[in-house]
């Protein structure tokens, strides 16, 4: 013999059946205007998500922004490191260059030179 077991149905159940008999059995004016609040709240829920969390248009917006500041400072720091290569080769190798450095920068001279300044430079 089998055993009946009795189905539990949910508190909101009732009110649910009845919400549906009600709509059915209701005139079309009703209708429209379920539809009509229904997409409006729909509306507002996909504009509200599309406005704030992690795939929002204005944190979109801010990410793009920082990554465009990041490649520019990525370009100046690579510009930098390629003139500091190019000035570190020529003060191991280049006697002029380091020469024109000791003049201009420390006031250095050779024995003997004299070195006239005139004012306002």
């Amino acid at each position: 013999m089998t055993r009946r077991v009795k189905q539990s149905r949910s508190l909101l159940a009732p009110l649910a059946d009845n919400f549906i008999k009600r709509i059915s059995s209701t005139n079309a004016r009703l209708r429209r205007q379920i539809v009509k609040y229904g997409l409006w709240l729909l509306a507002l829920v996909v504009g509200y998500s599309f406005m704030s969390g992690t795939y929002g248009v204005p944190r979109i917006i801010r990410l793009e922004l920082e990554k465009k500041a990041l490649i520019e400072s990525n370009r100046l720091l690579t510009a930098e490191l390629v003139d500091a290569v190019r000035i570190r080769k020529m003060l191991k190798y280049d006697r002029d260059f380091i020469e024109q450095i000791a003049r201009t920068r420390y006031y250095m001279t050779y024995p003997g030179e004299t070195i006239y300044r005139y004012r306002g430079r």
